[in-house]
């Protein structure tokens, strides 16, 4: 299964740790989307050596020499960030043999503070480091390591890093170096020098550019039909330019001995060609290696190989700190038995684009050892079409008949372990795929909105083993089927076989499907699922509609509360037989005892059982997989004593929950909300037979997603275990917890506020602010009276409350602000009447301001941008910077981040003064969380003109809003959204 190689693996937690050196593993599948070392080692563990003395050793067990070693490890950054440099010593049979040179220079970047799953920050301040583990190999120094012998690597005092982390170490004894062919013509003829100096990150700042003379005896090689031979040596390819070669042989003497080494001064700002630029060629036996520090221009980061053409040949061919390794399209090609680790993006992906072409067929990869991609190891990437800067688009055939074979993929820190991305006939066997980071680890479906559909794939006899992920919180399967792979939900995956498979340790489901259809799953075996076994439409991969045979498939190995087989989509046809798997379980109370009542029942602990049964979900949002294996539409909650919401409310939903009443009678219900807006006929609570117990429920306005207020009515409940139904009646809110109390005393009135408290954001003196919502509740027993309704102070209000409020109801005030001075401002609404603690107060603040500009120097944000033109040019002062979006991509938008919710009344635009005119069509959009934008300005043509400054002046109702975003969906100017002054208003 997977590649064979000429190299065995030696993991260091299956290693023997010395000197107090402690193994440390993801015990745990991820509750947090970033990444950590463990979760991108191989095997999910590793070896840390902190002190001195510390080791990690193993016996020679390969029964031959080892006179090679290639060490998967970790140092720490600088502090600065930069990486640094050090040594590791290696011992045979207890004796010191050499010390092995290590860095950290393409390592250590940085997600915190906005970056998150980019690969370009190197500062350390900003937290959230990923890309950990790097490579380095060397010759054993003296006489090889024989079988039998014992090797460790040991930190001494002379290691000067504060900690090593060692993942794995290869061992081998390669063969001697290859001799230069007959008919081969040397780049060393053509005046390429060879330089020895180990590079150990970075490039020796002494080398010699031999790009001009190896292009040189590639040109020759051509013209006189001869081999281009690359000698043993390390030789530089200096600058942004690559190497260009056609109908030509280029071999080396070796993947341990002949290098070409990419030196690309850094920072760069030139985009970058891949290093060999190859069609219809041959390659072989070397190594290639580069100093990029991240995956972008700037880092210096171009891929290794680019190739076309017709029966191209990759074989025997090491790549290391590229881009991409290989980016292949054409017909007839292959590429087999490389090594591609520490890669920046991915490691081989064929496709139908690579310099130029517009076909990808019959290609194959195989027999390949990939490790450590900042993207996907593997991947069929057929494109449907590309949009040109004009605006046109490109179209290109779609592929067929790849077949990706006996490869092994290992820690993926940012992709997939393979990937089928459209096209039809293709095969992908015998695999063997471990220990992705963040993503599945096997998926067969549709790249994005430009990609081809996929018509057909037969993916059989695969391995994969602690797989899945959870970039951006969404739990992924291991094993993927579907269109909603990269987020886009879009297009056709149809007729995919998978045959034969096994599914070992998936950090959350297994197996899982999002729209597809006919796809045959037979004869698959899960087991030890981090979540469930099979799942159609798991988190976040919708599947609205499908079809499915899932037939002589096995599931062993569930966790609590998990399930073999479940089907969230009412839309997606699964046709079950001879599946080999536990019943569904029953519905029973989470955690198998019943909520007490009296008592408190949380929202996350609805009844398992799964669709149908527990709850009734249209779609499947949120996980909690920290929690509960079988959760849906959970959320980490903001409110007192933590834990977990339910969330993405919608119409028709419903989550069920077993209680145990002490005693029959009447109970006040108390339900803790968050509801940005107010919500009318929300939820109501039924009983085991349906029967309405509350009435619709109103819910008032918390002013955001995590600012929770309790809302009260009351309920009748017989004594003993019943089950109680929370209906979802209308979405837009979410919900904590249900307290049940037990009601006590004579009747009387009480009134209760959400929210206990009004703030209202800076307004402009002598101006009005947008009316802010105070939810009065009886949620005592006895009718209120209510004498009277009072606000003090710079604050007028309106209410709903009239002169009697019945028990269990509620009404509303409105409340404005108006300040008549600078600073603060305070006042009280009152309510006075016959209600217990009479009177009932609010309290009542604000800031009376100048005219400001809100959005000065606030961060920013945009659905693109071209080159340098950014959206943080939008906040900085400068009318002469700006921001422009992608070319010929409408609509596009920019926002501002406030911080928090500000009143606002006005936004200016500008363009740079000396621009000519053109008009485009706006829409102004404003929002408390950054998701959900409520039109200030429906969508107009607005004309930028340099006689008035470039400028345009929208005006509307006075909003308070954390996040104003412009959306444009024309511009006569310029196909693309273009701002350079960004200004918001309090008045």
């Amino acid at each position: 299964m997977g590649a064979t190689t000429p190299f065995s693996v030696y993991e260091a937690e299956e290693g023997t740790p010395g000197g107090g050196a402690a193994v440390r593993s993801l015990t745990s599948a991820p509750t947090t989307q970033y990444s950590s070392a463990a979760l991108e080692a191989s095997g999910h563990s590793y070896v840390h050596l902190g002190g001195t003395g510390q080791s990690v050793q193993w016996t020679n067990t390969t029964g031959r020499p080892i006179s090679f070693l290639n060490v998967r490890a970790s140092m720490p950054d600088a502090a600065a960030g930069g990486g640094a440099t050090g040594t590791l010593n290696l011992y045979v049979n207890g004796v010191f043999r050499q010390a092995l040179n290590l860095n950290s220079r393409q390592t250590w970047v940085y997600e915190g503070n906005g970056n998150y799953n980019t690969s370009d920050n190197q500062n350390p301040a900003d937290g959230d480091p990923r890309v950990f583990w790097d490579e380095s190999h060397t010759f054993v120094t003296g006489s090889p390591i024989p079988a039998g012998a014992t090797l460790s690597l040991r930190k001494d005092s002379d290691n000067s890093a504060s900690f090593y982390d060692v993942d794995s170490l290869d061992v081998e004894n390669p063969p001697a170096p290859l001799t230069q062919p007959a008919n081969s013509i040397s780049i060393t003829s053509c005046g390429a020098v060879a330089d020895d100096h180990p590079t150990n990150g970075a490039a020796d700042s002494q080398s010699v550019d031999s790009r001009a003379a190896i292009q040189n005896c590639i040109d020759q090689a051509r013209s006189q039909g001869k081999t281009l031979w690359i000698p043993q040596g390390t030789f530089y390819v200096k600058g942004t330019a690559g190497l260009n070669a056609q109908g030509i042989t280029l071999a080396g003497a070796g993947m341990w001995y002949s290098t070409i080494y990419r030196d690309v001064p850094v920072p760069n700002s030139t985009p970058l060609p891949a290093l060999f630029n190859l069609t219809s060629c041959t390659v072989r036996n070397f190594h290639i290696d580069a100093n990029a520090v991240s995956r972008s221009t700037i880092g210096g980061d171009g891929g290794a190989m680019d190739t076309t053409g017709t029966d191209w040949l990759a074989d025997g061919i090491w790549t290391q700190h590229t881009m991409s390794g290989f980016w292949a399209s054409g017909t007839g090609g292959k590429v087999q038995n490389s090594r591609l680790t520490s890669i920046w993006a991915d490691g081989i992906n064929v496709n139908n684009v690579s310099l130029g072409a517009d076909t990808g067929n019959n290609l194959t990869v195989t027999d390949n050892f990939v490790r450590g991609t900042g993207d996907d190891a593997i991947a069929i990437n057929s494109v449907n079409y590309n949009t040109n800067s004009d605006g046109s688009k490109t179209y290109y055939n779609p592929m067929t008949n790849v077949t990706v074979s006996d490869n092994t993929s290992i820690a993926p820190w940012g992709g997939k372990g393979v990937g089928i991305y459209g096209g039809s006939g293709h095969q992908v066997k015998d695999n063997y795929i471990s220990d992705t980071a963040r993503y599945i680890g096997l998926g067969a479906g549709r790249f994005g909105v430009n990609g081809s559909d996929l018509l057909s794939a037969t993916v059989t006899g695969n391995t994969v083993v602690r797989s899945g992920g959870n970039a951006y919180s969404q739990g992924q399967p291991a094993l993927h089927i579907g269109n909603g792979g990269d987020g886009q939900n879009a297009g056709i995956v149809d007729k995919v076989t998978v045959t034969g498979n096994t599914v070992t340790g998936s950090l959350y489901d297994g197996i899982g499907f999002s729209t597809s259809t006919n796809t045959l799953l037979r004869d698959n075996t899960v087991s030890n699922p981090g979540r469930n076994g099979i799942a159609i439409s798991p988190p976040f991969y919708p599947a609205p509609t499908g079809s499915a045979t899932i037939t002589g498939n096995r599931v062993t190995g569930l966790g609590s509360g998990a399930s073999a087989f479940v089907n969230n989509s009412s839309g997606f046809v699964a046709t079950l037989s001879d599946n080999d798997w536990p019943p569904a379980a029953p519905e029973g109370p989470y955690g198998g005892t019943p909520a007490a009542v009296p008592g408190t029942v949380q929202a996350e602990d609805y009844d398992t059982g799964g669709q149908g049964l527990a709850y009734n979900v249209t779609s499947v949002n949120g996980n909690a997989n920290a929690y509960r294996a079988d959760g849906v539409d959970l959320d980490n909650t903001a409110d007192t004593g933590g834990g977990y919401n339910l969330g993405w409310t919608s119409g028709g939903q419903w989550f069920r929950y077993t209680v145990d009443v002490a005693t029959a009678g009447t109970y006040t219900l108390g339900l803790r909300v968050a509801a940005p807006s107010a919500v009318a006929g929300a939820l109501h609570l039924s009983d085991t037979a349906g029967t309405d117990l509350t009435g619709a429920i109103d819910l008032p306005a918390t002013g955001d997603w995590q600012t929770w207020a309790t809302v009260t009515t009351h309920v009748v409940l017989p004594a003993g275990r019943q089950t109680l139904t929370l209906h979802q009646d209308s979405g837009g809110w979410n919900i904590n917890h249900l307290v049940l109390a037990a009601g006590s005393g004579s009747p009387s009135a009480k009134l209760t506020t959400s929210p206990g408290s009004l703030t209202f954001a800076e307004q402009t003196v002598n101006t009005t602010s947008a009316a802010q919502t105070v939810t009065v509740t009886n949620s005592g027993s006895a009718t209120a009276s209510i004498t009277g309704v009072t606000a003090g102070g710079d604050f007028a209000q309106s209410n709903t409350c009239g002169t009697s409020l019945a028990a269990g109801a509620n009404c509303t005030v409105s409340v404005t602000f108006k300040p008549t001075a600078s600073g603060t401002r305070t006042g009280t609404l009152t309510l006075t009447g016959n209600q217990t603690g009479n009177p009932t107060t609010v309290a009542l603040s604000g800031t009376g301001g100048t005219q400001t500009d809100l959005a000065a120097g606030k961060p920013t944000s945009a659905s693109s941008h071209t080159d340098v033109y950014a959206s943080s040019n939008v906040t900085d002062g400068n009318q002469g910077s700006y921001w422009e979006s992608a070319n010929n991509a409408f609509p596009q938008w920019v926002q501002v981040d406030l911080g928090s919710a500000r009143s606002a009344s006005r936004v200016v635009l500008r363009l740079p003064a000396t621009w000519g005119a053109r008009t485009q069509t706006l829409t102004l959009g404003g929002s408390t969380d950054g998701t959900t934008f409520t039109p200030l300005k429906s969508s107009a043509a607005y004309t930028f003109d340099p006689s008035n400054g470039n400028t345009v002046t929208l005006t509307f109702p006075a909003a308070t809003q954390r996040y104003f975003r412009v959306t444009v969906t024309a511009n006569s100017g310029w196909p693309a959204g273009q701002v350079s002054e960004f200004q918001i208003w309090n008045s």
